[in-house]
């Protein structure tokens, strides 16, 4: 490849993964090196994960199910109020945002 021939993402990337790439695009070369070395990292952790024999380590079987009436693309978060910890789901139906909290 030619010094001024900028290199070519792989094809089976989608549309975030390739505006992610643009954005790295505008950094320098040492960042880029250090987000490289930290990806390589992700990487591997994510194959130990996907390796381990034990089928908890899975976050989808760690997830508590929704209350009724919560649909599962509600966003979640915990709130600590007065010691006590709650459940913030919130959603949206049309132009509406919905929230229900639930104790812990």
């Amino acid at each position: 490849m030619a010094a001024d021939e900028r290199p070519t993402p792989p094809p089976e990337l989608d549309r975030v993964d390739r505006e992610a790439l643009e954005e790295f695009t505008k950094r320098d070369a040492a960042t880029l090196r250090e987000v490289s070395a930290y990806l390589e990292e992700v990487a591997a952790w994510k194959e130990r994960r996907e390796g381990a024999d034990d089928e908890s380590i899975s976050d989808e079987a760690d997830a508590e199910p929704y209350p009724d009436g919560v649909p599962e693309r509600a966003t979640v978060s915990v709130t600590e109020i007065a010691g006590t910890e709650y459940d913030y789901y919130q959603w949206r139906e049309g132009d509406e945002i919905r929230s229900e909290t639930v104790r812990r």
